[in-house]
């Protein structure tokens, strides 16, 4: 996980995608608290319980997520791991069992600003994963710190599908919450670092580990939920 830094994210919650959140946020709370509903609340097994080997690729390092980190979170479950294989890759995942009081993922676009990365690119890509019918899509996120440039992939994962868009997984929360009367989500990160400004490498390390852990992850959370 990349070096936490003491800057605040105060700069982030004026901008306008944090205003756009916030709405987003109340609409979903108004709807949780007035849809007369028992909301569904999964037990999946704790993340620690996943797989050390999937495919190709082995852990190298589990790292327990830091009491600064987590108080602003505030995930229910967390994974942080090193894996290696064709590629060295780190793995964060933050799971959610619900949104309900506001307690959301939180975007690597304002966390990692936050600890002082600064961002140079940004664009959502299609991935296909076995198992699969349709390709899932993952932002990609390049940072740069000092002489450290790294690649991000994320998206944010429920039992039905895949979605990049942190104001689009908003809105489909807000229909699942109806429908399915559940809101668990799950925040899905894997970092690969680059070398130089243009590393191809870096992005079909990272995407292999995608199509290799997306099954294995998935049956994890939410196989039994």
């Amino acid at each position: 996980m990349p070096e936490r830094k003491t800057d605040s994210p105060a700069g982030f919650l004026r901008s306008k995608a944090a205003i756009v959140v916030t709405a987003l946020l109340a609409v979903e709370i108004a709807v949780f608290y007035t849809v007369p509903t028992k909301e569904y609340i999964p037990s999946p097994p704790p993340l620690e319980q996943f797989a050390t080997t999937i495919g190709p690729w082995a852990m190298v390092r589990s790292m327990p997520v830091d009491a600064y980190t987590q108080s602003f979170l505030r995930a229910d479950d967390t994974l942080m791991r090193d894996y290696a294989g064709p590629g060295n890759v780190g793995l964060f995942v933050a799971f959610f069992k619900s949104q309900r009081g506001g307690v959301t993922p939180h975007s690597p676009k304002v966390c990692l600003p936050g600890n002082g990365w600064t961002p140079e690119s940004s664009r959502i890509i299609s991935v296909a994963v076995p198992g699969e019918a349709a390709p899932i899509p993952v932002n990609r996120f390049v940072v740069t710190h000092d002489e450290d440039r790294s690649l991000v992939l994320y998206w944010y994962q429920n039992p039905r599908r895949a979605t990049a868009n942190e104001y689009l997984s908003k809105i489909y929360l807000i229909f699942d919450a109806l429908r399915y009367h559940r809101s668990d989500e799950a925040l899905i990160r894997v970092i690969v670092q680059m070398r130089g400004a243009a590393d191809p490498g870096a992005e079909e390390h990272a995407i292999r580990f995608i199509q290799d852990l997306y099954q294995p992850l998935k049956r994890q959370m939410w196989e039994r939920s």
